[in-house]
């Protein structure tokens, strides 16, 4: 089942996901990291998640809302809210910071894990896109990782704390509606139910009679789906047939005919049409590993000349990021008082 609830640190060091780790192995209030083309399933987690788009263009569905995305896009993403995301493009290039905002609030950043920060760039003008220039130059230094360099913890660890101060200082936000999120996890658990339950089951009736059980119209189950996948229920279910045929086109030597066949198509050019649609090529291509939707674990020499200098210019705000961060000319001077001398209070 496409279905994940990421434990922080869950998915450090797994390649095969299309993540590069490139935080010390003893990190847990925070991970970096960056990707090329790749499909996310819906999930979701505690830790709360920022993602720049360095390259191409990538959309994903957060609680329900189709989030397109093109190059120097951010949005944040907020604790335990569901996603899904997909390239767009075959060139898309993708980097994150994933922070634990309950770590970061026991920290000393007061209400830092309940507030709904609202960052997402697609949606604001050029002026919010200049405000938030030095959070990528905070996210790009996390990324590049001056390997050998034994202060290189330290550095990265006080990166991460700027950017959860660039976070709360910065980033507008509401304070979260225990309701509202209340409501949304018994939507989501129902949809996990009805997820569960559809795994591996390809007839209307059978469909029909999840919905029947669930109380539901089979139009309202399209729509609860569409809210939180991005699809309709009908296209989740034939994207499983699908993520299924491709799945035995890489790991049998079954004809595609007979691949077809198992996986219920029993019309041939609509299996080629569909395929073709959702992979980018066809299953023989696909076979061959000529697809464009695969996940990139590791980034090609190119990609990774590009990423690093996209990343680069992103981080010749580093100074601006510390500014805001630490609060120099973000505040009046009627704002400042002095610590007290040394042992003052003694005396």
């Amino acid at each position: 089942m496409n279905i994940a609830y990421l434990m922080p640190g869950q998915l450090r060091g797994k390649q095969d996901a299309g993540f590069e780790d490139h935080a010390p192995a003893v990190t847990q209030h925070f991970w970096a990291f960056v990707h090329g083309a790749i499909e996310v399933p819906y999930h979701w987690h505690r830790d709360m998640e920022i993602l720049l788009v360095l390259r191409g263009r990538f959309r994903l569905v957060v609680d329900g809302q189709v989030c397109e995305m093109n190059p120097n896009d951010v949005i944040v993403i907020n604790s335990d809210v569901p996603h899904n995301s997909a390239s767009v493009s075959p060139d898309a290039l993708i980097c994150g910071v994933h922070l634990d905002a309950a770590y970061f609030e026991r920290l000393g950043l007061p209400g830092f894990s309940s507030r709904h920060y609202l960052c997402r760039t697609f949606l604001h003008g050029r002026s919010f896109m200049n405000r938030i220039a030095p959070m990528k130059a905070l996210m790009a230094r996390l990324i590049l990782d001056q390997a050998g360099h034994p202060e290189e913890m330290m550095v990265r660890d006080t990166v991460a704390n700027l950017l959860a101060c660039f976070v709360y200082r910065a980033i507008p936000y509401d304070e979260s509606d225990g309701a509202a999120a209340q409501l949304r996890s018994a939507s989501r658990n129902r949809i996990l139910k009805i997820m569960d339950a559809v795994q591996g089951q390809q007839d209307n009736q059978t469909l029909s009679e999840i919905a029947d059980a669930e109380g539901l119209t089979l139009s309202h189950l399209s729509r609860l789906f569409k809210r939180h996948l991005g699809i309709g229920y009908r296209d989740y279910c034939l994207n499983q047939r699908l993520d299924a045929a491709a799945h035995e086109l890489r790991i049998t030597d079954h004809t595609i005919s007979v691949i077809m066949e198992r996986n219920s198509f029993g019309n041939p050019a609509v299996f080629y049409n569909k395929f073709r649609a959702r992979f980018g090529c066809s299953p023989a291509e696909y076979r061959r590993g000529q697809g464009l939707r695969g996940a990139k674990s590791k980034l090609t020499e190119e990609d990774a000349a590009e990423t690093l200098r996209l990343l680069t210019r992103h981080a010749a705000e580093i100074g601006k990021a510390a500014e805001v961060s630490l609060g120099i000319n973000a505040i009046g001077r009627r704002q400042v008082t002095l610590r007290a001398p040394y042992n003052a209070s003694s005396r």
